[in-house]
């Protein structure tokens, strides 16, 4: 069998912060890496964010911040940062609009200070970061900050329609359900990723998969030949991907990659 390439986003996909990674999805990588595929991380999350337990799973190859960053066994091909007077802009306006923010990049991220009006009052994400990299997080008052996006956490104030409107020309302003409102540089999505990286392995296309459950992973799902989206996916993107799986927390990695022959 020829070499195949598979694409796995992460959170609700191989992990969840409430559930973990689960034992049938680490096996299923196991599997697929022995079977001489090549397993890659594409995720929202910038390079600080992946915790070492992804990493272990068997993956040598990541492409991060929603397809700003790549890196090919451990050798960074490219890197979006924005300027420091943009970066800053970006959290200002986050700041404004009423939205707390997550600035991140390759080696950290910037948070805000006051979580006071939050409408999620214990933000679950933040509270596992700190536990799993706390050297890598630090307040947006920090003097010069290294970002590639932005995130903000939806507050009682929060203004997306004219905080949307003032970023629309420069960012692909994805909304996560009301809870995180991200922004990425327009011309970079996961797909934007992929195509770079298959290009410099030299994959043909035809040999691409990907796995994913959120609107950060359409481009992903629809640029590859065989996009998967999640049983627990967001049920908007039903009808804009070709193959539906079970849902992460029940097989839906092991069943699919099994569906596909890979494993």
């Amino acid at each position: 069998m020829d070499t195949k390439i598979v694409f796995f986003d992460i959170d609700g996909t191989i992990y969840s912060y409430e559930k973990g990674i689960p034992k049938d999805t680490a096996k299923a990588i196991e599997l697929l890496k022995a079977n001489g595929h090549i397993p890659v991380i594409c995720t929202g999350r910038t390079k600080c964010m992946i915790y070492p337990d992804f990493i272990n799973l068997g993956f040598d190859n990541i492409i991060a911040g929603a397809g700003t960053y790549c890196e090919i066994n451990g050798k960074e091909l490219y890197y979006k940062k924005l300027e420091d007077a943009e970066a800053r802009r970006v959290i200002d306006g986050f700041l404004e609009y009423g939205f707390f923010p997550l600035a991140e990049g390759k080696e950290y991220i910037y948070v805000g200070t006051d979580t006071s009006n939050l409408i999620h009052a214990k933000v679950q994400f933040m509270d596992v970061h700190y536990e799993k990299i706390p050297n890598s997080i630090k307040t947006v008052e920090e003097k010069h900050i290294e970002i590639s996006k932005v995130t903000g956490g939806f507050q009682n104030d929060s203004d997306m329609k004219t905080i949307s409107e003032k970023f629309k020309n420069d960012y692909s302003i994805i909304n996560h359900n009301n809870i995180l409102l991200e922004f990425i540089p327009k011309g970079y999505n996961k797909a934007v990723g992929i195509d770079r990286l298959i290009k410099e392995i030299g994959i043909p296309k035809e040999d691409t998969y990907a796995f994913g459950d959120s609107f950060n992973d359409i481009d992903m799902l629809n640029y590859v030949e065989y996009g998967c989206l999640m049983g627990n996916g967001d049920k908007e993107l039903k009808n804009k991907v070709e193959y539906k799986i079970d849902r992460f927390d029940e097989g839906g990695i092991y069943n699919g990659l099994k569906k596909f022959e890979l494993i």
